[in-house]
């Protein structure tokens, strides 16, 4: 029992000589983790689904100034950044520093460089790794390895999504064109009807005048809806009459006189011969056809040559 109770003290001895240096380094933990380049924000946020596959981008926020001052420290961190599928696929990117905001960078997707095997795709899961020496302008670098998830957006759903979304807009416009239009035209049938439908019996009841002033009224009122009518077609027929003998006249194109063709640059020669010695215009191409004969004499139909041919025949 005694060797027990030694073996019992022992070890609570060693538990309390640990557990103030534990917690010494905990604490000593915590204060390095104040003044380590951390992550504070991405946009789009970590885990984001429909990201946009057109300029793959990444913004990220640290706690602290990572602006290089030199190229050496610039490439170094560039290649803090990688970028993946989750079929291990890698992506190369591009690295932008912002002049304006501290401690905000780009990251993007280099799409021109890469081949067709690396490019982005719609509706894959890409994971953004930014290794532990990515080193801020003060010399501290990341406590640790930071995974950035992200999901691109399907484009093949989304166009079939906006496409049944246009069908329906296209089919409600069309539903509620055709509903006023048919309500419009009920209507003007309806006033029309009320127009010309008048009873003047149920009126000489109802306004307690005779029937032959309200005949009078009646027929007034559609003289009147007559000649309006029909000023306002004489009206149209002008304004159509107008607009016609417009354009007639800008179509027509005058000349101050004839002149003749050599003035517009024609070098065509003729012959002139008359029956008198007077001489006439002929042009070339009827003076070559006269010169190879003619099978067709002048005034001559086609039965006063059959008839000729005949007559050969029958002396023969």
């Amino acid at each position: 029992m005694k060797r027990i109770g030694a073996l019992v003290c022992m070890i609570l001895l060693a538990a309390a000589i640990c557990v103030p240096a534990s917690f010494a380094e905990g604490n000593d933990q915590a204060a390095s983790n104040k003044s380590d380049l951390e992550v504070v924000q991405t946009s789009p946020e970590d885990g984001a689904d429909g990201v946009a596959v057109d300029n793959f981008s990444v913004k990220i926020y640290f706690n602290k100034d990572v602006k290089p001052k030199n190229d050496k420290v610039k490439k170094a961190n560039a290649k803090q950044f990688v970028l993946k599928s989750t079929e291990g696929t890698k992506i190369p990117v591009k690295v932008y520093y912002n002049d304006e905001e501290e401690g905000l960078i780009l990251v993007a997707a280099d799409v021109v460089s890469a081949d067709r095997d690396h490019q982005i795709k719609g509706g894959d899961k890409y994971i953004l790794t930014i290794k532990r020496d990515f080193t801020a302008v003060d010399g501290s670098k990341m406590y640790q390895q930071k995974d950035l998830t992200f999901t691109t957006l399907n484009q093949q759903k989304s166009m079939v999504v906006y496409m049944l979304l246009m069908v329906l807009m296209m089919g409600g416009m069309v539903f509620f064109t055709v509903r006023s239009t048919k309500k419009a035209a009920e209507k003007e049938k309806e006033e029309k009807k009320k127009q010309a439908a008048v009873n003047p019996y149920k009126e000489a009841k109802k306004t307690g005048k005779s029937v032959e002033e309200i005949v009078a009224r009646d027929s007034k009122k559609k003289r009147k809806r007559e000649e309006a009518e029909a000023r306002q077609r004489e009206a149209e027929a002008a304004i159509e009459a107008e607009i016609i003998e417009k354009i007639r006249k800008e179509s027509n194109k005058r000349v101050s006189g004839p002149r003749p063709i050599s003035e517009a640059g024609s070098t065509y020669k003729v012959k002139v011969v008359t029956d008198q010695g007077k001489k006439v215009e002929e042009p070339k191409q009827s003076q070559a056809k006269n010169s190879r004969g003619t099978t067709n004499p002048k005034g001559q139909s086609g039965k006063k040559k059959n008839s000729k041919k005949k007559n050969k025949k029958g002396k023969r």
